[in-house]
């Protein structure tokens, strides 16, 4: 029992952040077409039938994740071998069957996997929004060095200008 109690706090946090980066909808705008006549066709749905809110990045890393071949078109028969191949990985006792424990086993390697490349990517963030922020190139920030970082950060979400941040500041534009 006491097992299973300290396996549901990090299966909850992993759900969570899954959650968290869910894809957003796709906006309605014709800005960005498809780049091959044949992913166009491919892509015709209904709004009905793309109303599951994936935007366009996140159908291209679909087609990545499945598109054995690498043209950039996914057919249903490279979606089908790819989903075989991945059951059979699944399924660690080769039973058919994927049971729960299977399930979330392949799940949790997944997402740490997935942090570990987020956490990678956020670390050299990190150095690089140092050396921005270390304008006379020390390797130190100083407190005035800090303070106009927060000085551009606060005023980058106040944007009505009234020396508090709340519900009245407009959101920023991108």
């Amino acid at each position: 029992m006491m097992a299973k109690k300290y396996f549901v706090l990090p299966l909850a946090l992993l759900l969570l952040t899954a959650c968290q980066s869910a894809p957003k909808p796709e906006s309605t705008s014709e800005s960005n077409p498809e780049p091959k006549a044949a992913a166009k066709k491919a892509h015709s749905a209904t709004p009905h039938q793309r109303s599951h809110g994936a935007s366009a990045g996140h159908r291209q890393s679909f087609i990545k994740d499945y598109d054995q071949n690498g043209d950039g078109v996914l057919t249903r028969a490279e979606f089908d071998q790819a989903r075989a191949a991945h059951l059979r990985a699944m399924d660690s006792n080769q039973d058919q069957r994927i049971d729960e424990a299977e399930y979330v086993q392949e799940f949790v390697a997944r997402m740490t996997e997935e942090q570990k490349e987020h956490r990678t990517k956020q670390l050299k963030q990190a150095h690089v929004r140092f050396g921005v922020l270390d304008k006379d190139k020390d390797g130190d920030l100083t407190v005035k060095e800090f303070a106009v970082s927060g000085t551009r950060m606060f005023t980058g979400w106040d944007l009505n200008k009234d020396g508090v941040i709340n519900e009245q500041d407009p959101l920023p534009t991108p």
